[in-house]
């Protein structure tokens, strides 16, 4: 189920504590939006991950904080840290295997290992 947070501090927090955590920006009246946000859920409900949201409209912040200039824009953190990100066209099967590949590795696994096995 997806999460809509308004609160920058209080969604960087949660963020930081997930192994992995999936963040949704949108814009109001953006039918791209509209179309992306059920496939996401359910993306994010068969991974069992958190989903959070914030609308760019209500909290400008988030698109700055983020340097996100489309909507929508999906961003996949790992303890805090951006590991991808994909706007207005969004490759499902990719962001998929990303997040499996990251469930998957271990403390010890670098950040290059892990992407480059997956190239």
């Amino acid at each position: 189920m997806m999460e809509k947070i308004s609160d920058m501090p209080k969604l960087q927090n949660l963020l930081s504590q997930q192994k992995v955590s999936l963040l949704y920006i949108s814009m109001p009246n953006c039918s791209v939006c509209t179309a992306v946000k059920p496939r996401l859920e359910k993306l994010a409900v068969e991974k069992t991950i958190p989903l959070y949201q914030m609308d760019a409209a209500e909290t400008p912040l988030v698109a700055s904080v983020f340097q996100v200039l489309t909507a929508p824009a999906v961003l996949l953190f790992s303890y805090g840290k951006e590991q991808q990100r994909q706007a207005r066209f969004i490759d499902f099967n990719k962001l998929s295997q990303l997040i499996d590949a990251l469930q998957k590795a271990d403390a010890t696994l670098d950040y290059e290992d892990l992407f480059n096995s997956h190239s």
